[in-house]
């Protein structure tokens, strides 16, 4: 069953356009990735699931229901988007109070995610004390509160510890599994992202380039030679790669440096380098990952020579 349903959405803001007649397809239950660069459209994404903005045109379907047709959206829909915004004179716990009211649920003081996020000792403070910490831990409770039926997150590790990043994780993937929350969660951390997504977006310039699921990513991951080089020597040793060890599958890209997709003796090479007066900056074994996908389909920066 779809949880989410974009069809045709645009989104302009003034001569700007942020979204292009994208679709995406989220099923009940995934975690899914939207990555993408500054700039492409994520935000205004989450932004129109949120209700914060209207698209300009299309439509969006939670449920199978149009998103503007949903009586308790407040309480089906819990979000953090951007920086955590609260009252400030407030303490944290009149804060989520006040959320809960406006969300249409009871506020419970023996919350377990107070705990969870390890905010029982300053719930009674005020927020202009926390540290950005603590007001993103404030945040993530207040968007985890009332069980949320969905879940949207936009760069929710900013500002976090790594103690509070392993903490969020493990709350996402409970919560996913317990409550059946579908997630969205856009970070610029693609290693974070990968250990918990199960299907991705990935947005370019306004527009959904392609959507993939984790299984299909992993099916293509390979393992490869990483090799980088002086700026100097780069097309030598390309050339000694291709014909000493007759290699075809490889990649050059920025800063010199070249990903070779087959199986070769990187000692042999470092031989016949330094015969050459040839040295490599370094040569390791390494392992094609999301960020690797991410840099392909969505930067663009790989060019076969």
């Amino acid at each position: 069953m779809k949880a989410i349903e974009y069809k045709n959405i645009s989104k302009n803001f003034g001569n700007t356009k942020a979204l292009n007649n994208i679709n995406l397809n989220i099923d009940s239950k995934d975690i899914y990735g939207l990555v993408g660069p500054n700039g492409a459209g994520k935000s205004t994404i989450l932004k129109i699931l949120a209700g914060h903005i209207i698209e300009d045109s299309g439509e969006v379907k939670v449920f199978d229901i149009p998103l503007n047709q949903i009586k308790n959206k407040k309480s089906t829909i819990g979000f953090l988007i951007e920086k955590p915004a609260f009252y400030s004179y407030l303490s944290g716990e009149k804060n989520l109070k006040r959320i809960a009211e406006l969300r249409g649920f009871s506020y419970n003081s023996n919350d377990p995610l107070i705990k969870e996020f390890k905010m029982e000792d300053n719930l009674n403070k005020k927020v202009k004390s926390y540290s950005t910490g603590m007001v993103m831990r404030l945040g993530l409770i207040a968007a985890f509160m009332g069980k949320p039926k969905i879940l949207i997150l936009d760069e929710p590790i900013n500002g976090l510890d790594p103690e509070g990043i392993i903490d969020l994780r493990r709350l996402l993937l409970k919560i996913n599994r317990e409550w059946n929350t579908t997630i969205v969660i856009s970070s610029h951390i693609l290693s974070e992202l990968s250990m918990i997504a199960t299907k991705f977006g990935f947005i370019k310039k306004g527009q959904v380039i392609e959507e993939i699921n984790k299984e299909e990513i992993d099916s293509k991951s390979r393992n490869y030679i990483d090799i980088i080089t002086l700026d100097k020597d780069l097309e030598k040793v390309v050339n000694i790669l291709e014909r000493n060890f007759n290699i075809k599958e490889y990649r050059v890209y920025p800063e010199n440096e070249i990903k070779v997709f087959e199986n070769f003796n990187s000692q042999d090479l470092q031989k016949i380098l330094a015969k050459e007066n040839i040295f490599l900056k370094s040569i390791s074994d390494e392992k094609f990952n999301l960020e690797n996908y991410y840099i392909n389909l969505v930067e663009g920066k790989n060019e076969i020579l």
